[in-house]
């Protein structure tokens, strides 16, 4: 019998496709103000995805040898950029958001992302209605904090919240998050490969968000 009654799920490049463009974005950033190689930057933005955009440009300038001082105006001109600009959702995270609700599964988003901008963008596409929680790394910053939050809003301990939770994420820090509190991982290959996923403590990796709910672990 399905032991889950929760799922977590990171936001972006999980369930809305905007880390192409945030991994350019970024890239372009500290190439125009440091020179900082494209690639590089690239590899370690994907690398580093769920991690706080703030902590993102601090450690690779740190790695870089760059002043950190001018972090918070690159993040303005990160989110000035990315902002207006309109994401789609992957193909099958609406279908399975649903289904998952109507399975009155308890649903929560975390997100590097800012809360008000990831709540808008699910708004949009009319998914807000279906996520009992939504935090944003500008409210509390992404990682263990979001998930004894989650744990707190359900009146459980920790402990019995992550063995009834399963947690959908595209990154290695999704994962790493996770496997702290035990939860089930899920990797979606949809940023970084699976065997990198497998890697940072996924239980299990897959192609497309769209095939979570083809998976036996939630039947």
């Amino acid at each position: 019998m399905n032991k889950f009654k929760f799922g977590i799920f990171d936001f972006d490049g999980n369930i809305i496709n905007t880390m192409p463009t945030y991994t350019k974005v970024f890239s372009e950033i500290l190439k125009s103000k440091f020179g900082i190689n494209t690639e590089d930057s690239k590899d370690y933005y994907l690398d580093s995805t769920s991690i706080p955009i703030n902590f993102q440009f601090k450690h690779i300038l740190e790695k870089n040898k760059k002043s950190t001082n001018d972090v918070p105006q690159l993040v303005d001109e990160f989110y000035g950029i990315v902002d207006d600009i309109e994401f789609n959702l992957f193909v099958g995270a609406k279908e399975l958001i649903g289904e998952l609700f109507d399975c009155e599964y308890k649903l929560f988003i975390t997100t590097g992302s800012k809360t008000t901008d990831t709540k808008i963008r699910l708004e949009k596409a009319k998914l807000k209605k279906y996520f009992y929680h939504i935090f944003g790394a500008d409210e509390i910053p992404k990682g263990p904090k979001h998930i004894k939050k989650f744990a707190q809003s359900v009146n459980l301990s920790v402990e019995d919240f992550s063995k009834q939770a399963f947690y959908c994420g595209d990154g290695p820090r999704d994962m790493e998050i996770a496997r702290m509190f035990g939860i089930y991982a899920i990797g979606i290959a949809q940023s970084v490969s699976k065997e990198k996923l497998l890697k940072s403590g996924a239980d299990i990796a897959i192609d497309k968000i769209g095939e979570v709910i083809d998976l036996e672990i939630l039947k």
